[in-house]
Formats: C-alpha cells, sequence, structure tokens
C-alpha cells in the first residue's frame, strides 16, 4: 500500500471536497482519499498508484495542486 499526499488550492467546503473524493477515488489504484480542509491537505492511499494522474483528477476537478508532500 502506497500513500502520497497533496497540497490543493481551492477546496472550501464540504462539496468541493466530495467532488475532489469522487474525481480521484475515479483513478486506477487508489483505494482510499482523506481530506483536510482546514490544510488543504489530500492524502491518496492505494496501490501502484500514478501521481501525475492523481493530480490530474484533482485539476480536472477544478483545484489545484500546489505541491506533492
Amino acid at each position: 500500500m502506497t500513500e502520497q499526499r497533496y497540497h490543493v488550492i481551492g477546496m472550501t467546503c464540504g462539496r468541493c471536497a466530495d467532488t475532489l473524493e469522487t474525481k480521484v477515488c475515479g483513478v486506477y489504484g487508489v483505494d482510499r482519499v482523506g481530506i483536510d480542509l482546514d490544510t488543504g491537505s489530500v492524502t491518496v492511499t492505494g496501490e501502484a498508484l500514478d501521481g501525475s494522474k492523481v493530480c490530474a483528477a484533482i485539476t480536472e476537478a477544478g483545484f489545484e495542486v500546489a505541491a506533492v508532500l
């Protein structure tokens, strides 16, 4: 199991978190997504995670990846 963390800009509410979680969960290999709205942190857990695909899903959901932590 691999874990990747991202700092995401633009998440301001629970609906934002739900949208982001749905989009990232659709990426192959993602098992779980944890979101902390207070810090803008997104933690993605799964097997054989492809960081570029996770970042693309975050962007497609309408948010910006500020950093990979």
